[in-house]
């Protein structure tokens, strides 16, 4: 009469089948909870601060990007205006 390790296997979660899944569904109602606690809880606590200091900008910096956005929109502009070859008609 040999056993082979299926049946022991099978054996062992047919007789402890409900501890295994109290302990699993105890796993993750601790992992849930955790999870709230992480991202829901402790987040209604913390007050938004507004940032008192003032931002410096380089003003050459600053000429620099918005001549570039003008460049960019003049572009535009004229390829929208272009009228170019039909090839279907």
């Amino acid at each position: 009469m040999t056993v082979t390790i299926f049946e022991k296997t099978h054996s062992f979660l047919k007789k402890y089948r409900f501890y295994i899944l109290g302990i699993i569904f105890i796993i993750l109602i601790s992992f849930n909870f955790y999870i709230y606690y992480k991202f829901v809880y402790l987040l209604t606590d913390i007050e938004i601060e507004a940032i008192a200091d003032e931002i410096e900008i380089d003003q050459q910096t600053l000429q620099n990007v918005l001549n570039n956005i003008n460049i960019r929109e003049d572009n535009l502009k004229r390829i929208q205006t272009n009228k170019y070859f039909d090839p279907f008609n």
